[in-house]
């Protein structure tokens, strides 16, 4: 069995639909504020839902039932750990970025250090970021591979190029916009195969819980203290700082918060974000469990040596009504799309702003700044569709492999800012070398000791701390470099600099 007509026309209608949305912002991109930043206006539910799609990637769409198929809730945890980290990020880290009209997070860090220190946050987001690109478009093809029987490099193609077009043509409004709409069919889809689901199952919601409990699939209290299993505490705080990374420096979130028509609007999506925290997190958990259930109870239901990677999409094509399959693929690609596409926008911003502005062409128009930013975002969407290509050798569970690359990075990149904005006395050679050991001792120990992968992000925020804090003792900063860098920690003046509306970078 494969797609039907109706799946395919709804899922071509999708498509057709987004496409459309990049076509209509086309036309409105003539500045590098309106093209980077959709012109600093939009509200705070707006970028609130363009942040939910961005954080809930197909990588979750389809990792987090895998992962919870194949083993269990003990994840769980890590990602309602958002819910206090975009709180502090609201309060605490909103305001350096939003009160200095940022359009880039590392320009921050040029202006609390300096240029060495922006570069080599950017250089580390384009490692990242170029990486985490690749596995949002193989994620979906996996879906798209699993219902028409078509090549897994022409599926991670057709759905690179989608997202590319729309991205590169409409820029951070059709980002925004396409987010909205991608956010409302991906949880109808979900909610639809929750339904579904239950009408499916034998028994209640009792009878389900308890079933998957005797099978130990929730294994959420494990208070046993490790570093190399994944217990209540790696799951917990580990996911705080990953989540805290995420949220307050990589530049896919930040860049949402200052496209905000104001700082109180972009305090107010993370906290309506915290409230959507939870709801958002355990839907996908909860498929995970009743799909485990449903295919043990028709076990004749899935190919022979069907993966954990595949059970979903194959469950979508034999499990749903005539139709539903299609809305279903339509909301893997709305989670890829999103992600995808508010990478490409950063990875281009990014390049325009912190590399081919400062170091090539300091003065042009803002026309041709576009014009690079548009040619950007396509070459930065060529080479995720190769590192897709790729994605199909790396781990198979694509969500914690894309977790664990996340965690390496975000870590060293945490540090850095913590040490500008908590105190006036690290000084970019401190910021740098501990950025640089941080990263070192992380991928020492990622990949050469059994460490808890949930614990990098914290392994690598402290070391770059501490190996900050000790270049600083050793080689102490003048008192002219303290006073130049005080208005840019949280003690300076900055803390108290006033809420204004957003305007143009000029």
């Amino acid at each position: 069995m494969r797609l039907t007509a109706v799946d395919w026309i709804l899922l071509i209608l999708y498509l057709v639909g987004v496409a459309f949305i990049g076509v209509f912002f086309s036309k409105k991109q003539t500045t590098t504020d309106e093209y980077f930043l959709g012109g600093r206006r939009f509200g705070s539910f707006t970028i609130s839902l363009s942040i939910l799609g961005t954080g809930l990637s197909a990588i979750s769409f389809l990792g987090v039932p895998a992962f919870v198929i194949a083993k269990d809730w003990s994840s769980f945890f890590a990602s309602l750990m958002g819910l206090p980290a975009t709180l502090i990020v609201a309060w605490f880290f909103i305001p350096f970025f939003y009160n200095l009209k940022l359009t880039s997070t590392y320009d921050y860090l040029k202006l609390r250090f300096d240029t060495k220190v922006a570069t080599l946050a950017g250089i580390l987001f384009f490692l990242l970021r170029g990486l985490m690109a690749g596995i949002a478009i193989y994620a979906p093809s996996i879906a798209l591979c699993a219902v028409t029987g078509w090549n897994l490099n022409l599926c991670i193609l057709i759905s690179g190029v989608m997202t590319v077009l729309y991205t590169a043509l409409g820029g951070m409004s059709a980002v925004v916009w396409t987010d909205v709409m991608q956010v409302v069919v991906l949880f109808v889809g979900a909610g639809f195969v929750m339904w579904t689901l239950g009408t499916q199952l034998p028994g209640g919601p009792m009878d389900w819980i308890a079933d998957a409990a005797r099978q130990n699939k929730f294994n959420l209290m494990n208070f046993k203290f490790s570093w190399v299993e994944q217990t209540f505490w790696a799951s917990c705080i580990g996911g705080f700082f990953y989540n805290l990374a995420f949220y307050g420096v990589d530049q896919v979130l930040v860049q949402r918060y200052m496209a905000a028509d104001s700082l109180t609007s972009a305090r107010r999506s993370l906290y309506l974000n915290a409230i959507y925290t939870l709801p958002s997190g355990i839907i996908f958990f909860v498929i995970g469990t009743m799909l485990f259930l449903f295919m043990q109870k028709n076990p004749g239901h899935f190919p022979a040596g069907a993966t954990a990677q595949e059970i979903f999409p194959l469950y979508m094509l034999h499990g749903l009504p005539a139709g539903w399959a299609g809305v279903l693929i339509a909301a893997i690609y709305a989670a890829a799309m999103s992600t995808l596409s508010s990478v490409l926008n950063s990875l281009a911003t990014v390049s325009v702003n912190d590399f081919y502005r400062r170091f090539w062409r300091k003065q042009e128009t803002d026309e041709h700044y576009v014009k690079v930013g548009k040619q950007l975002t396509t070459a930065w969407g060529i080479l995720a569709i190769f590192v897709g290509f790729l994605a199909i050798y790396i781990d198979s569970n694509v969500w914690m492999g894309a977790v664990k690359a996340g965690s390496l990075f975000m870590g060293p990149m945490l540090g850095m800012f913590l040490l500008g904005m908590f105190s006036d006395r690290p000084t970019s050679k401190s910021a740098f070398i501990g950025c640089v050991v941080g990263l070192i001792f992380s991928m020492v120990v990622g990949y050469g000791t059994e460490l808890e992968l949930f614990w990098l992000t914290l392994f690598g925020t402290i070391v770059t701390m501490v190996v900050g804090a000790v270049v600083c003792t050793l080689s102490p900063p003048t008192a002219a470099e303290r006073s130049a860098a005080r208005p840019f920690t949280y003690g300076g003046a900055l803390s108290a600099a006033p809420t204004v509306k957003a305007s143009s970078l000029g």
